[in-house]
């Protein structure tokens, strides 16, 4: 579980894995993923693989929605 703090409140994430920390080099996702909420941006990291930056606003606003969804 990781803990992700955003407007003023705080949420667990269940992962599959940390990885620990990095510098890497933000970059765009394109025209194409853009609006995907919840993501920011890319990288790629030192391996080779690439890595999604989250937006914590945005799975804020995504955890709200799916709580609302009636059943």
């Amino acid at each position: 579980m990781a803990v992700v703090d955003g407007e003023g409140r705080s949420k667990c994430l269940l992962v599959d894995k940390i990885i620990g920390k990095a510098e890497v080099v933000i970059k765009s996702l394109g025209d194409g993923l853009k609006n995907i909420k919840g993501v920011s941006a890319g990288a790629i990291l030192g391996d080779g693989n690439i890595g999604l930056i989250l937006d914590p606003e945005g799975l804020f606003e995504l955890s709200e929605e799916r709580s609302t969804i009636p059943m």
